[in-house]
């Protein structure tokens, strides 16, 4: 389990630096913003989030 949350932790930093940002301001200056690309990158996200934990779910049971 520790190895997936590293592995995980580690596609998120790469990336946050391919994109050059980070995600927190990512959510933050650009929602505030109500910017349209931000709230379709936060969606896509937690979506991606969702649907990983939910078929890593299914796997590990």
């Amino acid at each position: 389990r520790w190895f997936f949350a590293f592995i995980g932790g580690f596609l998120f930093t790469y990336g946050a630096r391919l994109a050059r940002g980070c995600t927190s301001g990512q959510a933050l200056s650009g929602g505030a913003t109500l910017s349209a690309g931000s709230w379709a990158v936060m969606m896509a996200i937690f979506g991606g989030a969702y649907l990983f934990a939910y078929t890593f779910r299914k796997l590990w049971n």
